[in-house]
C-alpha cells in the first residue's frame, strides 16, 4: 500500500519504518524536516506539505504532539481537510480529546472520507517492532479499512466502540499508568531515604502479586538515574490534562490524576520536562530531602 504518516517524532518514526518492513510505500512529513531523517533513509520519501504526503495514499496516519499541531496539520490549503479524497482513511494515532475526534470525523465524513482515531499504549521500542497496543474507536466501516495497517503496527489492534472511543480508553489508561509511575517514585524515594538497597528491592516487587513491566522496568531506571526518554514528562503533562478535561465533562473526579498533574507540572518547571516522564522520581527525592544526581547517575 500507499501510506502517508504525517509527523516522524518518536512513534512517527518508528510507525514508518515498521510500515517499510513490510513493504509498504511511504510518504511523510513532518514540521522539521530533519526530524524525518531516519525514516527517509528507511526508504521513505519526504514532502513539502501534509497534503503532498497525502496525495494518493490510501491511509494517512497522524502521529502529532497535541490538539495544536494535529489542526495545524488539518487545515489551510495545504492540510489534510482540504486534500481529503473519497475513500481515503484518515488515522489518528494521537492523544486527543474524544469530542476532538468525533468532530474531525464529521469533517473528513463531508469529504467522502474515513476516520479513525486509533492511540496508542507503548513508546519507541514497540513502535519500531511493530508492537503497540492500538485502542480504536471508528464506525464499522472505518475498522474494516483501517484493521489491515493497524495490525502490521501493532501487538494488538482492539475496536473500541464508536469514533471517540478510541481517545477515551487511552485516557483511562493513561490515567492508570501516570498513577503508577508517581506512586512508584514516592515509594523508591521513600526507599531511598530509609537506606534500603533498591534493586532489591524492586525484585521483591517483581515477584509478587503486583509486579509489571512498569514496576521493574522504571524502577530500576529511576533507581539508577537513568531518564532516557521513550516518553517525555512535559507529554505526560499535556497528557494528564487532557484526562482532567475529559473526565470534567463527564462529572467524573479524577482526584489521583489531578495530583498527579500538578506534581508533573512542579517537575516541568524544575527542567525537567524534557527528560523522561519517570523523571517525577527527582522531585520525590527533592520532596524527601535528597539532592537528585545528575541524570545517569544514581543519588547519594
Amino acid at each position: 500500500m500507499n501510506i502517508a504518516v504525517i509527523g516522524t517524532g518518536v512513534l512517527g518514526t518508528g510507525v514508518g519504518l515498521t510500515l517499510r518492513r513490510h513493504g509498504h510505500a511511504v510518504r511523510c512529513w513532518n514540521r522539521t524536516p530533519a526530524n524525518a531523517q531516519a525514516l527517509v533513509e528507511g526508504g521513505a520519501t519526504l514532502h513539502a506539505t501534509p497534503a503532498q504526503a497525502a496525495e494518493g495514499a490510501s491511509h494517512v496516519l497522524l502521529l502529532v504532539w497535541n490538539e495544536e499541531a494535529l489542526r495545524s496539520v488539518l487545515e489551510g490549503p495545504d492540510g489534510l481537510l482540504q486534500a481529503a479524497q473519497p475513500g481515503q482513511v484518515f488515522i489518528d494515532m494521537s492523544t486527543q480529546l474524544p469530542a476532538t475526534a468525533r468532530e474531525l470525523a464529521a469533517r473528513f465524513q463531508a469529504a467522502g472520507a474515513l476516520f479513525v482515531d486509533a492511540p496508542v499504549h507503548g513508546s519507541r521500542a514497540e513502535a519500531h517492532a511493530g508492537g503497540l497496543w492500538i485502542m480504536a474507536g471508528a464506525s464499522a466501516e472505518g475498522w474494516a479499512a483501517a484493521q489491515p495497517v493497524l495490525q502490521q503496527l501493532g501487538a494488538s489492534a482492539r475496536h473500541m466502540g464508536e469514533v471517540g472511543a478510541g481517545c477515551a480508553a487511552k485516557l483511562c489508561g493513561n490515567h492508570l499508568v501516570s498513577t503508577i509511575v508517581a506512586a512508584l517514585a514516592e515509594s523508591l524515594a521513600l526507599a531511598r531515604k530509609s537506606g534500603l538497597d533498591g534493586h532489591q528491592l524492586v525484585d521483591v516487587w517483581s515477584e509478587s502479586d503486583f509486579r509489571s513491566p512498569i514496576v521493574e522496568g522504571a524502577g530500576r531506571a529511576m533507581w539508577d538515574g537513568q531518564f532516557d526518554v521513550s516518553f517525555h514528562l512535559r507529554t505526560m503533562v499535556k497528557d494528564t490534562e487532557l484526562i482532567r478535561n475529559h473526565a470534567e465533562s463527564l462529572g467524573v473526579p479524577v482526584m489521583l490524576s489531578n495530583t498527579v498533574h500538578e506534581l508533573n507540572k512542579v517537575a516541568q518547571n524544575l527542567g525537567w520536562g524534557e527528560l523522561n516522564a519517570t523523571a517525577i522520581f527527582k522531585l520525590c527525592e527533592l520532596m524527601a530531602g535528597i539532592t537528585p544526581a545528575a541524570d545517569g547517575q544514581a543519588s547519594a
